[in-house]
C-alpha cells in the first residue's frame, strides 16, 4: 500500500480515515490539534505543520480539511515543503473519463461526476453528490454531503457548499462564498456571499 499524510484531525479527517485506509497506509497525522489524534485513537504519528516528507515517510498528502481558506494555506505550505497532491476517487463513485480532475480532488463514496466537468485544486466532493455536465468548480472548494450541481454550473475559489443543497442548471457563484445546508440555489450567489433556504436568500447577518 501506498503510505500517505492527512492533513487535519476533525470531523472531515476522521471520516477520510474511516473509508481510505482501504487503499493507504496512513503513517500519520499534521495537526495543530495534537489532542485529537489520540482522543480518537487514529493511526500513525502526529506531526505539527512543519513536518518534511523525511519526517512524515512519505511525499503524498491529502488535506482533509473543511474550511476552504485555511486549505489554501495548507497548499502553499506543504508544497513549499515538498509534499504531492495526488487525486483519489473512490471506487464506488462514477467520474466521466472526461472530466478534469486536479491536484489534490478527493471524491468521496456513491458521487457522480458527469463529462466534462472541472474540479480544480483540493476540491473535496463528500459522499452522494452529484455534479452536472460542463461545472467549473473553483480551487479549495468544500462541497458537502448530498450536493447536487445542474449542468454548466461555475463555482469560485474558496467556496463552502452545505450538505444537501441543490444547484439550478448554470448557476454562478462567487468566489468565498457559503451556501447553508439544504439551499435550493435559483439564481447567482455573489462573492462573498452567504445563501441559505428554498430558494436560497442572502443571510447577511451570517457574513463576517
Amino acid at each position: 500500500m501506498e503510505k500517505i499524510l492527512i492533513v487535519g484531525t476533525g470531523d472531515l479527517a476522521r471520516e477520510f480515515s474511516s473509508w481510505c485506509s482501504d487503499y493507504f497506509q496512513i503513517v500519520g497525522y499534521s495537526t495543530e490539534n495534537i489532542t485529537e489524534h489520540s482522543e480518537f485513537n487514529l493511526p500513525g504519528i502526529v506531526h505539527t505543520g512543519d513536518v518534511t516528507p523525511d519526517k512524515a515517510g512519505t511525499d503524498i498528502v491529502f488535506v482533509a480539511i473543511g474550511t476552504p481558506s485555511l486549505k489554501a494555506k495548507v497548499y502553499k505550505q506543504f508544497s513549499n515543503l515538498g509534499f504531492k497532491f495526488p487525486s483519489f476517487i473512490h471506487p464506488s463513485s462514477t467520474v466521466s473519463d472526461k472530466a478534469n480532475i486536479e491536484d489534490g480532488v478527493i471524491i468521496s463514496p456513491n458521487c457522480v461526476v458527469s463529462p466534462n466537468v472541472t474540479l480544480n485544486r483540493l476540491v473535496y466532493v463528500n459522499f452522494s453528490c452529484g455534479i452536472g455536465h460542463d461545472t467549473v468548480v473553483g480551487n479549495y472548494v468544500q462541497i458537502n454531503p448530498g450536493s447536487q450541481l445542474g449542468g454548466s454550473s461555475k463555482i469560485g475559489d474558496n467556496v463552502l457548499i452545505g450538505s444537501g443543497s441543490i444547484f439550478l442548471q448554470g448557476i454562478t457563484v462567487g468566489n468565498e462564498a457559503t451556501v447553508g445546508a439544504g439551499s435550493v440555489v435559483l439564481s447567482r450567489v455573489a462573492a462573498g456571499a452567504t445563501v441559505l433556504g428554498n430558494p436560497a436568500k442572502r443571510m447577511r447577518s451570517f457574513e463576517t
